[in-house]
C-alpha cells in the first residue's frame, strides 16, 4: 500500500500486484519456449508448455490492485478493487468505518531445503499480514493484499522484518480517517491471539 497523494482532508492509496503479472508473463514466456523446445518429445512437453501458458494467463487475468480514496470533506471513501477481467467500485461514508485493522497470522509454506540439496523442500511457518477496514455493520474490504514477510531462520528463531512499514502505513490512515487502528498478533507457539490497540 502505498501513498499516492495526501492533503488535508484528502488521501489517495494505491496497492498493486505487478509482482502477479510479471510472474504471468514469464509462465507464459517459459511455456512458449518449453513447447518450441519441448515439442519433439511428444505430448508430456506440449501438456507441460500448455500447463505454463494456461497458469500464467491466469496470473494476469486475476492479479487485482486496490485503489482507496478518502475524503473527509465530504465524508466519503471511494474503494476500488480492478483486475484486468472485472473488478468493483463502492462508496462508504467514513462515519461508517470502526477501525483499521492489521492481522497477521503463521502460514506454512515449502520453502527451498537450506542444505540446498536440489528437489528437497521443508516446510517453513511464514508471517502473512493484511490490513483492512472494519465497518461498523461488520463489514470487510482490505486494504491491501497479503504480504509476507520477510524473515529468516536462525536455529528455531524466526528474525522478522518487512512488515513494520505496512503497520506504519495503517496507522497513518487510521490517523487520517480518525478512527482507531487494532493489530492482530498472530498466535504464539499453542499460544492464543494477542491484540494491541495502538489507536
Amino acid at each position: 500500500m502505498k501513498i499516492i497523494s495526501q492533503s488535508a482532508d484528502e488521501l489517495v492509496l494505491k496497492e498493486g500486484n505487478a509482482s502477479g503479472m510479471a510472474i504471468g508473463a514469464a509462465l507464459i514466456a517459459a511455456g512458449a519456449l518449453v513447447g518450441v523446445y519441448r515439442h519433439a518429445s511428444g505430448p508430456a512437453g506440449i501438456w507441460i508448455a500448455l500447463a505454463l501458458v494456461v497458469i500464467g494467463l491466469g496470473l494476469i487475468l486475476f492479479s487485482s490492485s486496490i485503489t482507496v480514496n478518502a475524503n473527509r470533506a465530504s465524508g466519503q471513501l471511494f474503494y476500488q478493487k480492478k483486475r484486468l477481467l472485472g473488478g468493483r467500485s463502492q462508496t462508504y461514508a467514513v462515519s461508517d468505518i470502526l477501525r483499521i485493522e492489521t492481522r497477521k497470522q503463521w502460514r506454512m509454506e515449502n520453502t527451498a531445503n537450506p542444505a540446498n540439496q536440489p528437489g528437497v523442500s521443508s516446510p517453513q511457518q511464514v508471517l502473512v499480514a493484511q490490513s483492512v477496514i472494519v465497518f461498523k455493520d461488520g463489514r470487510e474490504v482490505p486494504l491491501d493484499h497479503q504480504k509476507t514477510s520477510s524473515s529468516m531462520s536462525v536455529g528455531s528463531v524466526v528474525l522478522m522484518g518487512g512488515q513494520g512499514a505496512e503497520v506504519a502505513m495503517a496507522i497513518q490512515v487510521a490517523n487520517f480517517l480518525r478512527v482507531p487502528f487494532q493489530e492482530i498478533a498472530p498466535p504464539s507457539f499453542g499460544g492464543s491471539g494477542m491484540r494491541i490497540n495502538l489507536g
